[in-house]
């Protein structure tokens, strides 16, 4: 249904019979659906372009004034600019009607064959994608990938935590993209975690080599490497840790690496399924590191209980969380 809106909007834009609401609703769409954009910014790494790079430059410069007012300026990053590419495809002038709709057709077709793989909370998965690469996918993710794949370039976008073992294709680089971060590989075995409701976002390299790009910055992985992302400092930092740790998950245990109970309540939402809810806020800032095994929430609250002043009270799938006084 979606993409049916979206063709009649874009078909009414090339008659100009849009109205502003209409026109509206189209860049948001643009700016606020991540697979479109995925979509889109995939064909335009598999499409040949005449721009060069300075009057790309300054495109993406009159986009911004077109479009955005001046607190929206975080917005225009340089991990955006080959969607503001296209962006620029719906606003300006320059590019012909033609060009547009010979454009739109491919991506259309691309967006009615895409593949979207689901790990609903309480769920794993596990996938062989076209080139012969493997992902394990955790609770409460997802990825996408479109009939591009393995043609050029590999590239799916991620939602969540998931662990690639990638298959070795010198020609052909292996990306994964998500909403902060791209990170690129050649061959190598690797875990992301990029969920909306956390504040940090890491990439783990288990073995290989990775190039992970966020926020206009870049760090060159080696093996045991973590490069983590700050979304509300916009920071990418590298560290040294024992990578393996971060995949045990595929195996049916959790690792936590010095987080917050917060975040740990997050993290045994996902893959219990159930509701965690602090009834003292002191605990929300406790810090656990070591690894729970996966033989029920029970048993992960009772190890939680037994390291800390903390216990819990269940009624169903509600957990309420308390001091102990």
């Amino acid at each position: 249904m979606r993409n049916k809106n979206y063709t009649l909007l874009f078909e009414k834009y090339l008659r100009n019979e849009s109205s502003a609401d209409e026109m509206a609703q189209l860049q948001g769409m643009m700016r606020h659906d991540t697979q479109i954009q995925f979509i889109f910014e995939n064909e335009l790494l598999h499409s040949d372009s005449s721009m060069d790079e300075n009057t790309r430059d300054k495109l993406f410069q009159n986009i911004h004034r077109q479009i955005y007012n001046d607190n929206e300026r975080g917005f225009l990053q340089k991990t955006w600019k080959k969607v503001l590419y296209w962006a620029a495809i719906f606003i300006l002038p320059i590019v012909s009607a033609f060009s547009v709709y010979y454009y739109f057709a491919q991506n259309q077709q691309i967006a009615n064959h895409s593949t979207e793989i689901i790990a609903r909370s309480g769920e794993k998965a596990e996938v062989v994608l076209p080139d012969g690469s493997r992902v394990w996918i955790n609770s409460g993710s997802k990825i996408i990938y479109d009939d591009a794949f393995n043609r050029k370039q590999r590239s799916v976008f991620l939602e969540g935590e998931a662990c690639f073992e990638v298959a070795k294709d010198k020609d052909r680089p292996f990306v994964v993209k998500t909403k902060t971060m791209d990170i690129q590989a050649l061959g190598t075995t690797f875990n992301v975690r990029s969920y909306d409701d956390d504040e940090q976002v890491f990439a783990v390299l288990i073995e290989g080599k990775l190039k992970v790009s966020a926020s206009g910055q870049e760090q060159i992985l080696t093996e045991n490497q973590r490069a983590t992302f700050n979304k509300n400092t916009h920071v990418l930092t590298t560290d040294s840790v024992h990578s393996v740790d971060f995949a045990q998950w595929r195996n049916g245990n959790l690792y936590f690496d010095n987080q917050t109970f917060e975040d740990i309540a997050r993290t045994l939402s996902r893959i219990f399924n159930v509701d965690i809810r602090f009834a003292s806020d002191t605990l929300r800032s406790m810090r656990f590191s070591g690894t729970l095994g996966m033989s029920g929430i029970q048993n992960a609250l009772d190890i939680l209980s037994l390291t800390s002043p903390m216990r819990y009270k269940m009624d169903g799938t509600t957990i309420e969380l308390f001091s102990r006084k």
